[in-house]
């Protein structure tokens, strides 16, 4: 940014210098003009927009560098804000110049600055270049661009799992539709609740714009209620006022019509709804909304939301843009219903598990244990994650951890199989090699291939400290000595086991424990993440173990999911089971 240091000094107040430096790195395009209209200050991506350098600007008039049609324009805008001191905001301007390749469109801001008595010193322009909106809705006419642009947007919804994802992709519909603004508002989920019946306001043969029900917010006009051609009950009418209560009126309406509303300009908003003449005439003339498309997005079951597009400058909907926006509102619809049922199966599936799995551990004589179970975030889909501790009668207390291969309903299912299987063959034999090859031959007979499971199995006696393991390709157990080291157990040093399923000869590895160490059974979520190979996770939690302060299993287990999951995209279910011989 260059300004005229000696110009400058005598008009600019001393907080405008360090905003204006702050700004000169940024593409801001700004100028700031003297009380005789010529320049003080020029932003380099204003100089540049001028195809001048920023010292070719200083202390002349934008008439010197700019031409009588344009400077003539910025001068008498300046002259304007000089006079009366108000912020004045420049409708968009459509130019041509020799400079520039064909036609730009822009609009600007203009703001007093004032001295410290509060006399206008100067004027501060902020232009905006809005050229590339206008070529995006050119492009509109273009049927192959269009066809295009919605693959692109069925491409980004369909991979949209949740609301927030499903939100995030239609905000980029703006550079798809040409629109300034594009909000998604949705119903809430509740049900094939009665819906009340539409109120249809009077029509022109071509219209199909509703009628606003209640006050909108300020980029939607207010249109007082019509009279209902169909009765509804007061019920009905509240229920729906509650739940589009901070939706633009506009919206509102189309939803709870249950038809698109296209509004061109302003005039077409007062033909449309004459009641909202009054808000549209006291409107500031550069005020950003100026044509609108409204969308009611509605399935069998009734509507679930409504889509708002809103434009800068007036434009016209054609028979092919209309058709374009509502395939546009129907890959929106698809993908909303989509997440929601997305959504619930992810409850159901958490439910599920936690119906399964234990809610306490049993208090245990020779031990302290703790464990947790963090289940995978709405974005993906939940595991077959699983542990379990429990004693045996001569003393023994046997220690799972365990993962199905899989996600949703298949894989919690599959998961509560196999943990009452494995209780079944403990009980009979807790050999841990004999646990595994019995279940090795329940997966031959009763399970397919899609229902692999990893699972690592340890028998403990808390008097003598043996721990007996054997593991079906899970991952190894850890162990926190009393002196605050830390090692991996693995039942085969030499070879990695198999899951479940893919039966193989299944080994036993035995290690001698001493009170106060700490045995920690882990599921891959823990260590695992799509930027680093696993043995990076474990090495990691290996240092995370050694680092914790072990007050306590539970302060423990808290400071490892903390170290672990910090900053990491949690892309699995997360369980841990940590056993304290000696407590």
């Amino acid at each position: 940014m260059a300004h005229d240091p000696a110009r400058w000094a005598a008009v600019a107040p001393p907080l405008l210098q360090p905003l204006l430096d702050a700004l000169s790195d940024s593409p801001l395009a700004f100028a700031c003009y003297g009380a005789d209209r010529r320049y003080l200050t020029i932003s380099q991506t204003l100089a540049d927009l001028n195809g001048l350098p920023p010292q070719a600007h200083l202390g002349l008039l934008p008439t010197d560098v700019l031409g009588p049609e344009l400077g003539g324009a910025i001068e008498a805008a300046a002259a304007r804000v000089l006079a009366d001191g108000k912020p004045y905001r420049e409708p968009e301007q459509r130019l041509s110049r020799g400079e520039w390749s064909g036609v730009r469109y822009l609009d600007s801001s203009w703001t007093p600055v004032r001295g410290a008595d509060g006399e206008v010193l100067a004027v501060l322009a902020v232009v905006n270049d809005v050229t590339d909106r206008h070529r995006i809705a050119d492009l509109l006419g273009s049927t192959q661009w269009r066809i295009g642009k919605l693959q692109t947007v069925a491409r980004e919804l369909a991979g949209a799992l949740t609301i927030g994802e499903v939100r995030a992709a239609v905000a980029k519909l703006g550079q798809v539709t040409g629109a300034s603004r594009v909000d998604l508002r949705l119903l809430d989920p509740v049900g094939r609740s009665p819906w009340p019946s539409p109120m249809r306001p009077a029509r022109s043969p071509e219209s199909d714009e509703a009628t606003p029900h209640r006050p909108g917010s300020p980029s939607a006009p207010t249109v007082p209620p019509q009279r209902a051609s169909v009765p509804r009950t007061a019920v009905e009418d509240d229920r729906w006022e509650w739940r589009t209560l901070a939706w633009p009126a506009l919206l509102a309406a189309a939803v709870r019509d249950g038809r698109p509303c296209y509004l061109s300009d302003r005039a077409a908003l007062c033909g449309r709804f004459p009641e909202a003449g009054e808000w549209a005439a006291s409107a500031a003339p550069g005020a950003a909304e100026q044509a609108w498309a409204v969308l009611p997005l509605s399935t069998a079951v009734g509507p679930v939301g409504g889509l708002y597009l809103a434009y800068d400058a007036p434009r016209g909907f054609d028979e092919d843009d209309r058709a374009y926006l509502q395939a546009l509102a129907g890959q929106c619809t698809m993908a909303v219903a989509r997440a929601r049922m997305h959504e619930r199966e992810h409850r159901q599936v958490v439910s599920l598990q936690e119906a399964i799995l234990p809610k306490r551990l049993p208090p245990l004589d020779g031990i302290d244990a703790a464990f947790r179970y963090i289940p995978g975030s709405l974005d993906t889909e939940v595991g077959g994650d699983w542990y379990d501790l429990f004693a045996f009668n001569d003393g023994r207390i046997g220690m799972v951890v365990g993962d199905v291969i899989g996600k949703g309903i298949t894989a919690a299912a599959g998961m509560g199989r196999v943990r009452a299987a494995l209780r079944a063959l403990a009980f009979t034999d807790p050999a841990p090699s004999a646990v595994l090859t019995g279940l090795d031959r329940l997966f031959d007979a009763t399970e397919n291939a899609e229902s692999l499971t990893t699972v690592v199995y340890a028998v403990l006696d808390p008097g003598s400290g043996a721990l007996r393991m054997s593991d079906a390709g899970h991952l190894p157990l850890l162990v926190r000595q009393a002196d605050g080291r830390a090692r991996y157990l693995d039942a085969d040093e030499d070879e990695a086991a198999t899951p479940l399923g893919l039966s193989e000869e299944r080994r036993e590895h035995e290690v001698l424990l001493n009170p106060g160490d700490v045995v920690i059974g882990f599921s891959d979520g823990l260590v695992e993440t799509r930027d680093a190979a696993i043995t990076v996770g474990l090495e990691r939690l290996r240092t995370a173990v050694e680092r914790a302060p072990l007050v306590d299993l539970d302060t423990l287990l808290d400071h490892l999911v903390d170290e672990m999951l910090r900053d990491q995209e949690q892309d699995d279910d997360v369980t841990l089971l940590a056993v304290r011989i000696g407590g």
